[in-house]
């Protein structure tokens, strides 16, 4: 899901509630992340003036736009084709890409694995024949690489 959409909160009923927490389910990253942890006194600052008896805090207002740099450790990571894999300990891929200045951190990192796996001749669906997400992608990336002399 992208920074598109709402969450609608009805103001009669805010002053029974302590905290607001939005969670958005990352299907790509097969996690779930925090958007919101707030007072309602703090969520009321984000939220839209009262409109049909409703108030609203936009998503786009609570999404990053840029991810901050993981402070996570790699467990696993290799090189191929100018690009470097690596996997996180929560389970989260990262891929670099050398663009002739030095490595550079790509986003989306899907479209890149994709490609790496088609070079790999690597399947992109899993045996369901549904596509593999982001992390059973770059696992598969590289698992493949790590037992091959493409290293």
């Amino acid at each position: 899901m992208g920074g598109g959409g709402h969450v609608a909160f009805n103001p009669r009923s805010l002053e029974e509630v302590e905290r607001i927490i939005i969670l958005r389910i990352n299907t790509e990253e097969m996690q779930i992340e925090k958007l919101l942890d707030a007072t309602v006194e703090e969520a009321r600052s984000l939220m839209s003036p009262e409109r049909a008896g409703k108030q609203s805090i936009s998503l786009s207002r609570l999404a990053k736009t840029t991810k901050p740099r993981s402070e996570l450790k790699a467990v696993r990571e290799v090189m191929f084709a100018s690009c470097l894999v690596r996997e996180l300990e929560n389970g989260s891929i990262e891929v670099e890409r050398d663009d002739g200045q030095g490595m550079q951190a790509v986003s989306p990192v899907q479209p890149v694995l994709r490609e790496l796996a088609r070079q790999l001749h690597l399947p992109l669906v899993n045996g369901n024949g549904n596509p593999h997400n982001t992390r059973q992608l770059g696992s598969l990336v590289i698992k493949s690489l790590s037992e091959s002399s493409h290293i």
